[in-house]
């Protein structure tokens, strides 16, 4: 879930009572989390361009990142001063190994109004990344899917279970292709 849906009352107070994955997109998001008290063992941080906003995330005890560069890694092995996971984005297919870094999956981006096509495509796309990944050694069991930064366009409970089948499918049959054990998989459609 998106950290911008933590702006709903009855959201946040579901968020809070449980061990959903709240997705910071940017400050602002990582304002918002910091400000109504969100676990940082729930946020997944993805990293931009600013290496402050790395830096306040590492601070506010975030250990879970979506990384798109190089740089991004590099910054984290500079800040961090415990195990850091970190998710690759599409275009990084690994990472220069680093202390304190750990692999654990995959990132997927899907447009705003993606159709459950498209986010079934994103998650077969990520599970061709896992395969190739284990090639280059770096194994990946966790596949986050999100709608691009920004994006807060509310969707229907039937549009979020389409969604849901269509990766489930996605993956099943990725899965036996590949001969892949099935990952954990996080979406962000909210």
């Amino acid at each position: 879930m998106s950290a911008h849906a933590l702006v709903d009352c009855d959201v946040l107070l579901w968020v809070q009572r449980s061990a959903i994955t709240v997705l910071v997109l940017d400050d602002t998001g990582l304002d918002l989390v910091q400000s109504v008290s969100v676990r940082p063992n729930q946020v997944v941080f993805r990293t931009g361009d600013c290496p402050d906003s790395i830096r306040r995330a590492v601070h506010h005890g975030i250990t879970r990142f979506i990384v798109g560069r190089q740089e991004h890694v590099d910054h984290l092995v500079e800040y961090a001063r415990r195990t850091t996971f970190v998710y690759l984005a599409p275009g990084l297919p690994t990472v220069v190994p680093a202390r304190r870094i750990v692999v654990v999956g995959l990132h997927g981006d899907i447009d705003a109004c993606g159709t459950p096509t498209e986010w079934a495509d994103a998650a077969e796309y990520a599970l061709c990344r896992t395969a190739q990944a284990r090639t280059l050694g770096t194994p990946a069991h966790r596949i986050v899917l999100s709608r691009s930064a920004g994006t807060v366009v509310p969707l229907s409970v039937e549009r979020l279970d389409s969604i849901v089948r269509a990766v489930d499918e996605a993956l099943r049959q990725g899965c036996a292709r590949w001969r892949l054990a099935r990952p954990a998989v996080t979406i962000a459609a909210l």
